[in-house]
């Protein structure tokens, strides 16, 4: 899949990852506002799946060194965390970093 994606592809992507590879039984309560421990009852080990499937699926890689928690508490800091991270992957392939 392309290296920068928009935040709706973004956000369909990880919904497809939560409900056909994790198969979270909480799947509905899926949206920006949701959040990942409370809501959509994201154990931190489900979180790291999570990440695992967004580099493997999206080809997007996410250093180790920029995974924060507060990056991981909804949907919508998820996307904006993804969204950053893929643009910054982006431009360092064009060499514009």
């Amino acid at each position: 899949m392309k290296e920068c994606l928009s935040r709706e592809e973004l956000y369909h992507a990880v919904y497809d990852i939560l409900k056909h590879k994790l198969t979270i039984p909480t799947w509905k309560s899926y949206k920006e506002s949701a959040r990942l421990n409370e809501d959509l009852y994201l154990d931190s080990i489900m979180i790291l799946q999570l990440i695992l499937h967004v580099e493997l699926d999206l080809g997007i890689s996410i250093p180790d060194d920029m995974l924060a928690p507060k990056d991981f508490h909804t949907v919508e800091s998820l996307l904006n965390f993804l969204e950053k991270v893929s643009s910054e992957r982006s431009l360092e392939k064009e060499g514009q970093v």
